[in-house]
């Protein structure tokens, strides 16, 4: 009888709380509705306030910046540039000078052709003929049985000259460069202007063809990767030939010196990764773990500010990258356990991060994405509502970038020099690093006035 009582009441208690879900359906629409139209407001002024600046700027001078890029990161293309005005000056100042001497000479030459000064020719004239000349002169064509009469004819056969000589030119330099790279195998350089914000991993081991695989898949990360080994080339483009999305770029190279890391661009990556190397290893041999910090330190030594991921398998390892000032190390058998109790204590749990993994290779899962710029200094549920009605993401937390702490900043000149030597020396000492660079701090699910950032990126599950 009181089971009976129980179940009326729970049933009870349950047609309550749906009346008060329906009752109130209305207002927590609006309530969502109105967060969403206030994030996506902030976001969409945002826009127009980017699309109106760039509305500002000139077709001239978007040309201009162009080829300004183009002129940088083309050394051909100044050489040309700079050619062609030593001969245009060159021209202008002969011109001047023996003005008389080729005056003279274009009535001849021309005869009853095209002149831009009529029957008599004039400056414009003149400074034509000695350009011709001059050219003639540089490509060491001659003027042979038969040459053009009018300026047409003449600048045609000046673009053919230029282009017979670039094409022979280019034709040696091809010749050139295969026999050099015969000669010089391994001793390339690479091509910089592509490698800027790109992703370096040094060593070699089977994760790092997984990894690539999740890089690849999630389309906001970096496609240009530098692989550091001494593995066989054969196994390395077996291993990349899979990657339609990445461009993998392989340095068979030991990757712990200092100039092999500049040859990689290292100054210009967005993250280093290293990871055990197995180049060359037998199959009951480990990976030398000394080199992931002598690597870390190297890289540190070369660019301060240097993101560095370190994935090591032996723990004792983990204090002196700390030394090292790594910004994130990779342990794997710390999450062993905790995956294990899990399966004991909340089943679930690990199926849910193997089935994020799984996503990953979707471009789903969960993922750090950057937040509008209309969102920042608003506050989490109102950033929430934003991906969650405009891109059907659920917010799960954020991701902060936190700075470095420097404890000589933080002494300054205060105090007597002696002591301030003496705590440093001590600390060294001790194995303790006096500053720390900056790395990546989580929030998950704060408050809802939680207020957002501009060091704040966005973890959604997609």
């Amino acid at each position: 009888m009181d089971t009976n009582k129980n179940i009326e009441a729970n049933s009870s208690s349950f047609d309550d709380i749906e009346e008060k879900i329906h009752a109130n359906q209305v207002l927590y629409d609006q309530l969502h509705q109105s967060l969403v139209d206030e994030s996506i407001a902030q976001v969409d002024e945002d826009e127009r306030s980017g699309r109106h600046s760039a509305s500002e700027i000139s077709d001239t001078e978007t040309i201009f910046s162009r080829l300004s890029n183009y002129y940088q990161a083309n050394e051909l293309f100044r050489y040309a540039i700079w050619g062609f005005g030593a001969v245009f000056l060159a021209t202008t100042i002969l011109t001047i000078i023996e003005y008389p001497l080729f005056s003279g000479s274009v009535k001849d030459d021309v005869g009853d052709g095209f002149m831009f000064g009529g029957s008599e020719p004039n400056w414009l004239d003149t400074f034509f003929h000695t350009f011709w000349w001059a050219v003639v002169t540089f490509t060491t064509v001659g003027y042979g049985d038969v040459s053009p009469e009018t300026h047409l004819g003449k600048f045609l056969t000046i673009i053919i000259m230029i282009l017979n000589l670039g094409i022979v030119t280019m034709l040696t330099g091809a010749v050139s460069s295969v026999l050099v790279a015969a000669r010089l195998k391994g001793d390339d350089k690479l091509d910089e202007t592509k490698f800027h914000g790109h992703l370096i991993i040094a060593g070699w081991n089977p994760a790092v063809q997984s990894a690539l695989r999740l890089v690849e898949a999630n389309e906001d990360s970096t496609s240009v990767v530098i692989l550091i080994n001494e593995t066989e080339e054969e196994i390395i483009k077996r291993a990349i030939s899979g990657f339609d999305r990445l461009d993998i770029t392989h340095l068979s190279e030991n990757f712990t010196q200092e100039g092999v890391l500049k040859k990689a661009y290292i100054e210009e990556c967005g993250t280093f990764m290293i990871v055990p190397d197995e180049s060359g290893l037998l199959p009951n041999e480990k990976p030398d773990e000394d080199k992931t910090v002598l690597t870390a330190l190297t890289a540190k030594s070369i660019l301060e500010d240097i993101q560095v991921v370190a994935y090591i398998l032996d723990e004792e390892y983990i204090s002196h990258l700390h030394r090292a000032n790594v910004n994130e190390i990779v342990f794997p058998d710390e999450h062993i356990p905790h995956m294990l109790a899990k399966h004991v204590t909340d089943p679930g749990v690990p199926q849910l991060f193997d089935e994020l993994i799984t996503q990953e290779k979707q471009d789903k899962g969960i993922q750090v994405v950057p937040i509008p710029k209309g969102l920042v200094g608003l506050t989490h549920n109102k950033v929430s509502a934003y991906y969650k009605f405009k891109h059907k993401w659920l917010l799960v937390g954020y991701a902060i970038k936190k700075a470095g702490f420097s404890l000589e900043d933080q002494m300054g000149e205060s105090g007597s020099p002696i002591i301030r030597d003496m705590i440093k020396e001590q600390l060294d000492g001790a194995g303790i690093k006096l500053s720390s660079d900056e790395h990546v701090i989580v929030e998950i699910n704060p408050d809802d006035e939680y207020v957002i950032d501009g060091k704040h990126k966005a973890l959604v599950l997609r």
